[in-house]
């Protein structure tokens, strides 16, 4: 048997180039001349040598004008199948984007360069912002590395869960791993408004690295709760305007979030204004969108955004060049 090998290369050109006829005969395809082809080269196909699956035949007759728009003719070379094709191309086009993203990362419109963004806050390099956490009414010291511990799990799950026992849960389960049942008890308690004012004398008491694991996990989530409600600013038609102020290594920082409720054919929009001690950035994200900006130095920074009532942001605040994760505030639009 001959191999593609010994096939001439001219013969290879005519089966890729060359359209088949309407010839359907079981003794293999046939071609057809171009139809401007000098008669010569016509008769010239049927002495052309012949290989395995072509057998010489009768040339097919040249279409006349008439029949130039009713013929069909399939293609020798075909692309293949779309469903094994398609795949292929988008796994092409997948490793060329992952290329160019490596060679050119893209950056976001307020960045001049590439920054290193951490995933969490250690104790150490969190300090800029722990020291606010020093300040909540929780009845008993809890340690620094808690603290940075419980400040990163609730920014990570305030987008995510909305109903606060399993807030509570999530916040404080990598302390206590391995008893979600217990925590779900604790949990039931500590969102209950009365529990907190009737045990804040109880457990003022009590020394976190001393306490039993029951009162540890109440005391976490006694913090994680305050930690939620720091992180979070609501407003509203009735209500447009709020505040939060957070203590920092550097000073205070002030962050305002307004609503302006819609009028005529304006949307709604919320805008955020924070005053930095230090040079820092704002990042104002919704689900459609993500806006930004910052300067070098100490001052304001205002940001504003389409919105709607039941809309959910989150932005995040950086300050100085310190390479530590921002602070994620959590800004709601009551309905």
């Amino acid at each position: 048997m001959n191999r593609d090998s010994d096939i001439p290369e001219d013969l290879l050109l005519k089966l890729l180039l060359e359209p088949l006829s309407g010839d359907n005969s079981p003794s293999g395809p046939h071609f057809s001349p171009a139809v401007d082809a000098e008669p010569e080269e016509a008769e010239r196909l049927p002495n052309s040598p012949v290989y395995p699956g072509f057998e010489p035949s009768t040339p097919a007759p040249l279409a006349s004008n008439d029949d130039a728009s009713n013929a069909t003719y399939t293609p020798v070379f075909d692309s293949g199948d779309l469903s094994t094709v398609q795949p292929h191309f988008e796994a092409l086009l997948k490793r060329r984007l992952r290329q160019e993203i490596v060679h050119r990362p893209p950056l976001f419109p307020w960045e001049k360069g590439l920054q290193e963004y951490p995933d969490a806050l250690r104790s150490g390099a969190a300090s800029v912002w722990l020291d606010h956490l020093k300040t909540l009414s929780v009845p008993a010291g809890l340690p620094e590395d808690v603290l940075a511990d419980l400040l990163n799990q609730c920014q990570q799950v305030a987008d995510d869960i909305r109903q606060t026992g399993r807030r509570l849960v999530a916040a404080v389960e990598s302390l206590f791993p391995d008893q979600p049942q217990t925590l779900e008890y604790i949990a039931g308690l500590v969102a209950r408004p009365a529990y907190r004012s009737a045990q804040s004398q109880t457990l003022a008491q009590v020394d976190y690295a001393t306490a039993s694991t029951q009162q540890q996990m109440a005391l976490a989530m006694l913090a994680a709760q305050g930690i939620f409600e720091a992180l979070s600013l609501t407003v509203s038609a009735t209500a447009p305007t709020q505040e939060q102020t957070w203590l920092t290594a550097s000073g205070a920082m002030t962050v305002q979030a307004t609503y302006s409720a819609p009028e005529a054919q304006l949307e709604a929009q919320l805008e955020i204004r924070a005053v930095l001690p230090t040079g820092g950035s704002l990042v104002l994200t919704n689900l459609a969108e993500t806006i930004g900006s910052e300067r070098s130095t100490p001052g304001d920074l205002v940001l504003r955004l389409a919105t709607q009532p039941g809309a959910v942001h989150r932005l995040d605040i950086s300050l100085g060049q310190e390479q530590i994760a921002p602070l994620s505030f959590q800004v709601m639009i009551a309905a």
